[in-house]
C-alpha cells in the first residue's frame, strides 16, 4: 500500500567508520595493498623535530592529493569538500567525523615552505612503482612511449610574440663520419659550427614556462607535454616527463630511456613508438642497446621514385642504373647525404630525359644513415614488429585515455614547469596505485577460489562436507 516516508535526517546513528565503508570499496583495496607510511620518513627532515606546533602528518596531506587524482576531482577545494562528507575518504585518511579536515590551502602552503625544489614527489612515484616491481606486476621487458598534451592554466589570448634564438644541437658522431668519408674521397673537411636559428614564438604572460602547441587536426594553445613510458605487462606507468608544449616528442626520449634502465634495472628487449620518434638517432641508439624497436613510418614528402629502378650495391657503395652503368659516390654534404653520379656515362644515354629531366646527369642522394632506416623498416614490417606495434593502443594510448577521462589530466591545475611535473608524478602514482590494488585483489580472489576447489577435491568430490553446517 501507499505510504509516505517520514524525513529522518536528525536520527542518531550508532555506527563506526569501519562499518560505513563497504568491504569491496576501492580505498579498502588500496589501503590493504599499499602502505604509504614511508612518506612520513621521507619528509621527516623537512620538519623541525623539537620546535613549533604539531604538524599534520605528511602522509595525510599527500593522501588528500592522491584522492584528488584517484577520483578526478577538479581542485583542492572540491577535494576537501568531498573529504568532509564522504565516509570512505575520512576512513582512508583516518579522520573521524568528529575531527576537522585540513584547510584546502594547507597542502599549498606546505608545498611552498617545504616540498618545493625537493624530490619527494618523484620518490613517492618511484617507491610505489618499486612495490609493483617487487610484486612481479612490472617486468620492464616491453616498453611503450608516447606524449600527450596537457592544457596549461593560461589564457591563450594573453601572450606576446618574442624572437628566440635556438642553438641546434650538434651531432658530433655524424660530423666525424661525414669528414671521414670526405677524406676518403680526397675532399677537404667541413668545419662544422653551432647553428643558431631565430624564430618568432608565442609566449604566455600568465604561464611563461608553457609552450604554444600547434599540430594538424589538434587543438592549439599553451600546453605542457607529458612524455610517458608504460610497461607492456600490466600497463604500469614507469616514467612521466613533462616539457613545454613546443618540445618535439623525440628530443627527451633517449635520455629518459637511459634514466628508466638505470633507475629500475630493467632488461628491456622491445619498445614501441609512433612516427614522432622516427629518426636515425633513436633507431641507432636502440640498436646499440640491443633493443628491438617497432617504430611507425614517417613520411617526409620526398619523391623516392627517382631511385626506384636503380639498384644499390653495398660492397661498392654505388648505384647501378637500368642500363647497367655504375654511379659511384662522388661527394657528401654537411647534412650527411651522399651524392652518386657519373656525368660521362650519362652523356648520350637514351634514358637520360626520363631519368634526369632537363639535367645533363642523373644524381641520386642517399643518407649516410640509410642502412639504419632500412633495418628499422624491416623490423616494422616483420611479423614480430606488426604484432608488437599494434599493442600501443592498448598500453600507452589507453593509459593517456584513463588519465584524462578518470583522473583529471586534461588540464594543468598549477603553473610553472616544476610544479606541473611534481603533480604529474602524484597523478601517475595514483593511477599506478589503483591498478596495483585491483590486480592484487583479483589475484587474491583467484587464489582463494583455486584453494577452495583444491580443498574440495581432497574430499573425493563431496562438497557437502565442506559446506555442512552441522
Amino acid at each position: 500500500m501507499f505510504k509516505e516516508r517520514k524525513i529522518q535526517q536528525d536520527e542518531l546513528i550508532l555506527m563506526t567508520m569501519e562499518q560505513m565503508v563497504p568491504k569491496d570499496h576501492l580505498l579498502r583495496k588500496i589501503d590493504t595493498s599499499i602502505d604509504l607510511s614511508f612518506i612520513n620518513e621521507k619528509t621527516r627532515s623537512l620538519y623541525s623535530q623539537d620546535k613549533g606546533r604539531n604538524c599534520i602528518e605528511p602522509v595525510i596531506l599527500f593522501k588528500i592529493v592522491l584522492l584528488q587524482y584517484l577520483y578526478g576531482l577538479k581542485s583542492m577545494r572540491a577535494t576537501i569538500k568531498q573529504c568532509e562528507t564522504d565516509a570512505s575518504f575520512r576512513w582512508y585518511l583516518g579522520i573521524p567525523f568528529g575531527q576537522p579536515i585540513p584547510h584546502y590551502s594547507t597542502f599549498s602552503q606546505n608545498y611552498l615552505r617545504r616540498y618545493v625544489n625537493t624530490t619527494i614527489f618523484e620518490e613517492i612515484f618511484e617507491t610505489i612503482l618499486q612495490l609493483a616491481v617487487k610484486r612481479k606486476l612490472v617486468s620492464g621487458r616491453d616498453l611503450f612511449t608516447d606524449s600527450t598534451h596537457i592544457r596549461a592554466n593560461a589564457n591563450n589570448r594573453k601572450c606576446t610574440n618574442q624572437i628566440q634564438a635556438v642553438v641546434k644541437q650538434r651531432k658530433l658522431e655524424l660530423e666525424a663520419e661525414i669528414n671521414g668519408i670526405r677524406a676518403e674521397l680526397g675532399k677537404k673537411d667541413i668545419e662544422f659550427e653551432e647553428e643558431v636559428e631565430t624564430k618568432e614564438v608565442k609566449v604566455s604572460t600568465v604561464d611563461p614556462e608553457s609552450g604554444y602547441y600547434h599540430r594538424d587536426e589538434k587543438e592549439k594553445g599553451f600546453m605542457y607535454l607529458d612524455h610517458r613510458t608504460v610497461d607492456g605487462m600490466n600497463n604500469f606507468i614507469v616514467d612521466v616527463h613533462v616539457t613545454p608544449g613546443n618540445v618535439h616528442d623525440s628530443k627527451p626520449y633517449l635520455s629518459r630511456l637511459e634514466y628508466i634502465l638505470n633507475k629500475y634495472g630493467f632488461q628491456t628487449k622491445n619498445v614501441g613508438l609512433d612516427s614522432g620518434y622516427y629518426g636515425w638517432e633513436i633507431m641507432e641508439g636502440l640498436e646499440r642497446r640491443d633493443i628491438f624497436s617497432a617504430i611507425a613510418y614517417r613520411s617526409f614528402n620526398t619523391n623516392r621514385e627517382d631511385r626506384k629502378n636503380f639498384r644499390y650495391v653495398e660492397e661498392l657503395d654505388a648505384y647501378v642504373c637500368p642500363t647497367g652503368c655504375l654511379l659511384p659516390l662522388r661527394n657528401i654534404d654537411k647534412m650527411g647525404y651522399k651524392h652518386y653520379f657519373d656525368k660521362k656515362q650519362c652523356e648520350g644515354c637514351p634514358l637520360l630525359m626520363t631519368c634526369a629531366g632537363k639535367s645533363n646527369r642523373k644524381e641520386i642522394r642517399r643518407h649516410v644513415k640509410q642502412e639504419v632506416y632500412e633495418r628499422a623498416r624491416e623490423r616494422r614490417l616483420s611479423e614480430q614488429g606488426k604484432l608488437f606495434y599494434v599493442r600501443r593502443k592498448t598500453t600507452v594510448e589507453r593509459s593517456f585515455a584513463d588519465s584524462k577521462q578518470n583522473h583529471g589530466y586534461r588540464y594543468a591545475t598549477h603553473r610553472g614547469l616544476a610544479k606541473v611535473q611534481s603533480y604529474a608524478w602524484l597523478s601517475c602514482a595514483a593511477q599506478n596505485m589503483k591498478k596495483m590494488a585491483l590486480l592484487i585483489h583479483q589475484r587474491n580472489t583467484v587464489n582463494l577460489s583455486n584453494f577452495i576447489k583444491s580443498w574440495i577435491l581432497t574430499f573425493n568430490g563431496t562438497p557437502a562436507v565442506f559446506f555442512s553446517t552441522n
